[in-house]
């Protein structure tokens, strides 16, 4: 299904039929009126202006370019009219001519930032007007910042991919190494949702980047050519365009425009992945029987084959890396997810389902050559995420109950911190089944998370967090993975004992680093926590 136009979800005032004070020029009859009002204008400067004045002083001019690149794109998809293709580059041409003759005569700093842009990132039908508006206004161009003149002129230098060693996404690092604003330009690639961009956002320097990877293990870094890198991004920018409602973070539709309009620049044509082929039923129920014919699989339950069958069929037709891929995230999505979706599981079912995942991924380590640090994690992980199997979508619990977690069980999951030993055991009174099996995660999470990253005196307070979160806000818990609270957690107890401010010891890209996250992501989701539990903090 193809994503609707006008995709972005942001509040627009944007009005672009009516009539004007300005004369029109001449246009073919039949085509809708295309006069910009200056309350239009208006508008788009006005968002701009909100833009800059929360970006930092060394991107202004990358988040001009982003904020114009995107604007440009909702007047697009609000005006250009989609059953008459043919005739859609007079009407942008006139439109923008409109616009190019009002932002001549202003003499606002403003509106100069606003032409620049507009000048520099507008489609080739439309570009030519707003050029020679901006040439005149050049000639007022006194309390102009300098920064303006960087506005879309940033050239490419280098481009890195970094790969996560268990397949679950990787990242295209897009270096733009300015002498005045270096930044790179990083858009990660979701493997586990079949390849969509689900971000895009500007980072440090390249090789700020790159040190946060290693520094953060269990990525390969490597250089390959811009038209490599745009492929990629092309390719997975078309799967997130499938989607009507993709799930991607708010900086992927702000940067997404920007993006675009640097890869349309690059000299060479984009080199496309290969596309991999689809596996046919008879090729899946073959693997299927060679896993039962292994030698590590005599002992399964009778539903081994249909749940080996149901790995398959989510590693191939949800996901990307394909069937042999070992991944704790992986393990977290189908158990999680999946199976919930697929299956109406008795008591057995729900039994056999973490046995049979243990084998299936020492069967696919032994074929693919995974390292054992891999395949121990994603082991663990079935035993992390297997209370999920004992629910129901809607929330309804299985006739077998689960177990409360004792303290060496929860020890088993977590690490012990030197000098405070192992997590508290969570507080289950009063919680329902799903609220108390969650907590029972999240919570010790949190707490070695907090401790290993920010320090020791810190891992009580994310607990409390998490505490909090499952027993006052467990609406939230649907609003993202629920392997990305714990990181959040600990995210927003950074950001509340000022942790992440200029000159301190931490940087967010390092602490994201550091909690395998991005931190778009992580910014999004503590946001809701803080909003949720403490509103007007």
């Amino acid at each position: 299904m193809a994503k609707p136009r006008g995709g972005d979800k942001r509040r627009t005032h944007l009005r672009l039929v009516g009539s004007s004070d300005h004369p029109a020029p001449s246009r073919p009859a039949g085509l809708p009126d295309a006069e910009p009002r200056d309350a239009v204008l208006d508008t788009l400067q006005e968002t701009l202006t909100m833009d800059l004045a929360a970006a930092p002083a060394e991107l202004l001019p990358v988040i001009a370019e982003a904020s114009v690149a995107r604007l440009s794109t909702m007047v697009a998809d609000r005006l250009w009219p989609e059953d008459a293709s043919e005739e859609i580059g007079e009407v942008e041409r006139l439109f923008w001519m409109d616009v190019a003759r009002v932002l001549a005569e202003r003499r606002d700093v403003d509106s100069f930032i606003l032409l620049t842009g507009l000048a520099r990132t507008v489609g080739q039908a439309g570009r030519l007007p707003l050029q020679r508006a901006l040439m005149t206004r050049s000639r007022f161009t006194a309390d102009v910042p300098a920064w303006v003149e960087r506005i879309a002129t940033f050239r490419l230098t280098s481009t890195v991919l970094s790969e996560d060693i268990s397949g679950d996404g990787l990242s295209v690092v897009l270096d733009y190494d300015d002498e005045h604003h270096p930044h790179t330009l990083i858009v990660f690639v979701d493997n586990n949702l079949g390849a969509l961009v689900k971000d895009v956002f500007v980072g440090p320097p390249l090789q700020q980047v790159v040190d946060a990877y290693q520094r953060g293990g269990r990525v390969t870094v490597r250089t390959v050519r811009p038209a490599v890198a745009a492929g990629i991004i092309l390719q997975a920018l078309g799967e997130t365009h499938e989607y009507d409602d993709p799930p991607v973070t708010d900086d992927f539709e702000f940067f997404t425009g920007l993006l675009v309009n640097r890869l349309t620049q690059l000299p060479e044509r984009p080199i496309r992945p290969p596309v991999q082929a689809r596996w046919s039923g008879r090729q899946r129920d073959r693997l299927v029987s060679d896993f039962l014919a292994w030698p590590g699989a005599a002992e399964l339950p009778e539903d081994a084959a249909g749940i080996a069958r149901l790995w398959l069929d989510h590693a191939l037709d949800y996901t990307a890396g394909g069937p042999l891929r070992v991944s704790a995230v992986l393990v977290e999505l189908f158990i999680t997810q999946w199976i919930p979706n697929k299956v109406i599981a008795d008591s057995n079912y729900s039994r056999a389902v973490p046995p049979v995942l243990k084998a299936w991924l020492r069967f696919a380590s032994e074929r693919s050559e995974v390292d054992q640090e891999t395949l121990a994690e994603a082991v663990d992980a079935v035993d992390t995420w297997s209370p999920a199997l004992w629910f129901r979508p809607a929330g309804e619990p299985m006739p077998i109950q689960i177990p409360t977690p004792s303290v060496e069980d929860l020890e088993a999951m977590t690490l012990v911190l030197p000098g405070i030993g192992s997590p508290p055991q969570p507080d289950l009174d009063g919680l329902g089944q799903a609220d108390a099996a969650t907590l029972a995660l999240i919570a010790p999470h949190a707490w070695t998370l907090a401790g290993e990253t920010l320090g020791p005196a810190y891992a009580i307070e994310a607990f409390t967090l998490a505490e909090r979160l499952v027993r006052e806000a467990p609406q939230l818990l649907t609003k993202a993975r629920l392997a990305t609270w714990p990181r959040a957690i600990v995210w927003s107890v950074a950001h509340r004992h000022g942790l992440l401010t200029p000159g301190s010891c931490l940087t967010p890209v390092g602490l994201a680093g550091d909690l395998n996250s991005s931190p778009p992501t992580l910014r999004k989701t503590a946001k809701l926590l803080q909003d949720t539990l403490d509103p007007g903090t």
